[in-house]
């Protein structure tokens, strides 16, 4: 998979801005959308949806899908293309306030959606786990590998798959 390293202040404001965060975290689970999608989705103007499209589409973190024609007029869907995205150039206090955002934003929908899964269906639907593991350094490495592995294999949607958001966080205590 490709990573996408963003180094510069106007980068940043452009990925963590709020909307366009809701509008990668809605392509992320519903698969490709219509700026007018995400507008309804969002209750934004088309416009504005399709302003920060394409601001994500400048970082190559959202790509053209398709354009389909549909009752005479021309549709064109994004995808939130298959990229990990690196805060590789933030240092210090700037990677805090970053990475508190993202984490905020997965909680919040966590508690959000939590009230209405259905633990009693037999399947999985949402959790939150959390203590410590005692591994060498090379299997710390190798968790790693296997996490990111996993990832890259089922980050795309397909017909037979249910979006689950996740949110890991793993450091050397």
């Amino acid at each position: 998979m490709n990573t996408i390293t963003l180094t510069t202040t106007e980068q940043l404001k452009i990925f963590m801005q709020p909307t366009r965060q809701k509008i990668l975290q809605l392509l992320s689970v519903n698969g490709p959308m219509t700026p007018k999608m995400v507008a309804n989705a969002l209750e934004i103007t088309s416009s504005s949806a399709k302003h920060h499209i394409l601001k994500l589409v400048e970082l190559g973190i959202v790509e053209l899908d398709r354009q389909q024609l549909i009752h005479g007029i021309t549709a064109t869907y994004y995808r939130k293309t298959l990229v990990t995205v690196s805060l590789g150039g933030l240092q210090g206090d700037e990677r805090e306030v970053v990475t508190q955002n993202l984490l905020k934003e997965v909680q919040d929908d966590f508690f959000k959606k939590i009230k209405d899964f259905d633990q009693d269906s037999g399947h999985f639907s949402a959790d939150i786990k959390t203590g410590v593991l005692h591994l060498t350094q090379s299997q710390a490495d190798h968790l790693n590998e296997i996490i990111e592995s996993f990832i890259e294999k089922h980050e795309e949607k397909n017909k037979e798959t249910i979006p689950f958001v996740y949110s890991l966080v793993l450091y050397h205590g």
